[in-house]
């Protein structure tokens, strides 16, 4: 059962439960900014969340709503073939689909719709918004008539269609959504996919219905999930806590903070968490095709040199011959000629982030190789350092497919030996989906937070702005993952970000910080800025 709502939220959660014979947890979001467009609900397979200004009229009608599509609509189809637009048209008229079959089975809901279709249909102009409230509102009231040539053609068809094929049969429904959809193109309609927002206030804004990631195929995941309501299955105590899908997998929920509004949607993201199987037996240097020697493991001196000191027990071989140039060039060099043992260094655990997006699978700049083939390759040999100095580290990656399935790929454990099929499993992660950064972020913490050596960091590697494709906002995941690095820093935990991506710096700096990020050109970089930042993370 879910959680106990808040008081004003009560009637709300028993309404839904009465009409839908499920109970979602109810939760409010905040009223918009002055500026901002007013909220619509958001329904999901576990929450419903109302915006909070919201009187009961309205409250009333988007449960009744969201309550018609739990029982008649068919959850998470595939987005891949419809365009912005057109997925737009085909969600009102689904809208308009469960309304009707709800009011036949409780005719009372009727006057629920149709105060709220009628308080927000936009009679005059053909801009988008203004002809989809008047078709929202004519396939429901019978009596409404518009005369605009599209509004009329969208409840001639939509009645044929419940004549001929009753309102059980989508498939009949998604047709005559996509013809209105062809109309409108050939009219020249403008759609702006990023300030579009459901007509009525009341309806949701239909992202139950649809899934956004690619259609199956022969490349799919390692690790299959059962069926899609086991991995957006709550934990069995209600926090967010694992869930088992089968060996080696296991989900978990994570929250989303959303700027616009102010609020930490909690349980929002479904992590899935992975060990990719191996899929190679030794570790082959692909410029020489011999096997890669692993250097053997020191013990940890944790000594510190402080270079270019004034007096010291040794030269400083480069201080000296940087003397020697000045000199050459009729320069006044600077004494500081020598060095010195310095405090002992902490030791480190560090946890390595690789984005295994679909970008990163493309060929880098400057090379023959891909992306992630470099950043593979960077992050074994940022490995063997570490491990030679003496210091913990673990190679993770992720990439997303909407917020329902975020990959999380355990690739190189902390204490774990970095033996041929350990750096396989590194070389065979795959680049596919997106960028949800904040909810790996936060996993990454929590496992890093485990660690008990003083000094933790994790260092993000990836090519650009977190992105996925059930968000249109270009803010909202860069704002998200602030908010999880912000939480990482205050639990004691530096976080470094090093980008392949010359445009990076601006959002760079929102996510990490003004001095927590690196940001390079070409990938073939990416060795040396590893080592340079694990040297610079090793000294703090």
């Amino acid at each position: 059962m879910p959680a106990s709502p808040e008081p004003s939220l009560a009637a709300p959660a028993l309404l839904l439960q009465a009409l839908a014979a499920r109970g979602l947890q109810v939760q409010h979001t905040p009223p918009a900014g002055k500026d901002a467009a007013a909220p619509r609900p958001i329904l999901s397979a576990s929450h419903l969340l109302l915006p909070q200004d919201m009187d009961w009229p309205v409250q009333r009608a988007a449960v009744a709503h969201a309550a018609a599509h739990l029982l008649y609509s068919p959850a998470g189809q595939t987005s891949a073939t419809l365009k912005p637009m057109g997925l737009a048209v085909v969600a009102a008229v689904e809208d308009a689909r469960v309304e009707q079959l709800l009011m036949q089975r409780l005719p009372g809901v009727r006057a629920w719709f149709l105060e709220g279709l009628r308080s927000s249909v936009q009679p005059h102009g053909l801009e988008f918004a203004a002809l989809l409230s008047r078709m929202s509102l004519a396939l429901l009231d019978e009596r409404y008539a518009d005369g605009n040539h599209w509004v009329d053609k969208a409840r001639t068809l939509f009645a044929a269609a419940r004549r001929q094929y009753g309102l059980e049969d989508y498939a009949a429904f998604r047709r005559i959504a996509s013809v209105l959809a062809n109309d409108l193109g050939q009219m020249r309609v403008r759609f702006n996919a990023r300030q579009y927002a459901v007509p009525a206030r009341y309806r949701d804004d239909n992202s139950y219905l649809w899934h956004h990631g690619a259609a199956p195929d022969a490349e799919a995941d390692p690790v299959p999930l059962a069926t899609p309501q086991a991995a957006l299955a709550p934990g069995r105590d209600g926090t967010g806590g694992p869930t088992p899908l089968h060996a080696g997998a296991t989900t978990h929920r994570y929250p989303e903070w959303d700027y616009r509004t102010g609020v930490l949607r909690q349980d929002w993201c479904t992590l899935i968490e992975q060990r990719p199987e191996q899929t190679a037996p030794a570790v082959v240097d692909t410029s020489t095709g011999r096997l890669l020697q692993l250097p053997p493991r020191r013990r940890p001196g944790h000594c510190r040199r402080l270079r270019r000191q004034w007096e010291g027990e040794e030269i400083d071989l480069n201080a000296a011959i940087e003397v020697q140039i000045e000199r050459r060039l009729q320069l006044a060099p600077e004494g500081r000629l020598f060095q010195r043992p310095g405090p002992q260094r902490q030791p480190l655990s560090l946890l390595l982030l690789l984005d295994l997006s679909q970008s990163t699978g493309a060929r880098a700049a400057g090379s023959a190789q891909t992306l992630l083939a470099l950043e593979q390759q960077a992050a074994l040999l940022l490995a063997h350092a570490a491990l030679a100095a003496g210091d913990r580290i673990a190679i993770h990656g992720f990439s997303s497919d909407t917020r329902a399935q975020i990959h999380y790929h355990r690739l190189l454990e902390f204490g774990a030996a970095l033996d041929a099929p350990a750096a396989a499993r590194v070389r065979a992660a795959p680049a596919r989906y997106s960028t949800r950064l904040g909810a790996a972020l936060r996993h990454a913490t929590s496992l890093l937070a485990a660690e008990r050596n003083p000094l933790r960091a994790l260092l993000v590697l990836s090519d650009g702005a977190p992105a996925d494709v059930d968000v249109h906002d270009e803010r909202y995941l860069v704002q998200d993952a602030r908010a999880a690095v912000q939480a990482a820093t205050q639990a004691r935990l530096q976080v470094h970000g090093l980008l392949v991506d010359a445009a990076a710096t601006a959002y760079a700096r929102q996510i990490f910080g003004a001095r927590q990020f690196r940001v390079i050109e070409q990938a073939t970089q990416l060795p040396a800025a590893l080592r340079r930042l694990h040297a610079r993370i090793a000294m703090h």
